[in-house]
């Protein structure tokens, strides 16, 4: 058609060299944008040119476009920090006493052993057994009536023989090692089964591929998630 300008601007003076690697080609910026917009002004059709709307929803899009980007870097800056501090934080469990849902414990020399039992609801009476590696029970603990909701429990490591009835009978020392932990209560009448939470010691932390939890690597339940952790010792 008469009257138009078909001289149409190379690849290479727009940016946009033919024969780059794709790795290697320059991404467009709002100069490189601007520059197209131009060309495309210079060389529309007079008879048919574009509205006015339609640069301004290129340059709406293009601005759209920038805009979700710097928003997904500073997502990915923030995500790296918290990253990182969530590493810091973990390492510092390291070393430390926890308090986890799980039945073995260690009763070490000269110390005692704890836990806590979960208690779904309102009860006559909870009972905690515990056992060695034999499956000997060692001590029965009563704890009683018990309200809905969690309860502590102890043990000194002191197997209870005395009898008062029987002259000479003493009490025992547990030796050090794993036990076993079993926790019941009584509903209508009959023994049912609780959960139970023993002390563990972390190892060592492991951190999830894109920081997407932390996992803790116990003495002796194991690897368990830092969200299974009832309380830090």
């Amino acid at each position: 058609m008469e009257g138009i300008d078909k001289t149409l601007p190379s690849y290479e003076s727009l940016g946009l060299g033919k024969n780059k690697p794709l790795e290697k080609q320059k991404r467009l910026g709002q100069e490189d944008f601007m520059k197209l917009m131009m060309a495309q002004m210079k060389h529309q059709d007079p008879l048919k040119p574009m509205a006015n709307g339609e640069f301004i929803t290129q340059m709406a899009q293009f601005s759209n476009v920038q805009g979700l980007k710097e928003i997904k870097d500073s997502f990915n800056h923030l995500a790296n920090a918290l990253q990182s501090a969530q590493a810091l934080s973990a390492s510092s469990m390291v070393g430390r006493q926890v308090l986890i849902p799980g039945k073995v414990s260690e009763l070490a020399a000269g110390s005692g052993m704890r836990g806590a039992v979960d208690i779904p609801e309102d009860t006559d009476k909870v009972t905690v057994k515990i056992m060695n590696k034999a499956g000997q029970l060692m001590q029965t603990i009563d704890l009683g009536e018990h309200k809905q909701g969690t309860a502590q429990f102890k043990w000194d490591g002191v197997i209870k023989k005395a009898d008062p009835n029987v002259q000479g009978s003493k009490d025992e020392v547990a030796p050090p090692g794993t036990y076993t932990v079993m926790a019941t209560m009584l509903k209508d009448g009959k023994p049912q089964a609780l959960n139970t939470f023993v002390v563990d010691k972390v190892d060592s932390v492991s951190l999830a591929k894109g920081g997407q939890g932390v996992t803790l690597n116990l003495n002796h339940s194991g690897a368990t998630s830092l969200a299974n952790v009832r309380e830090i010792i």
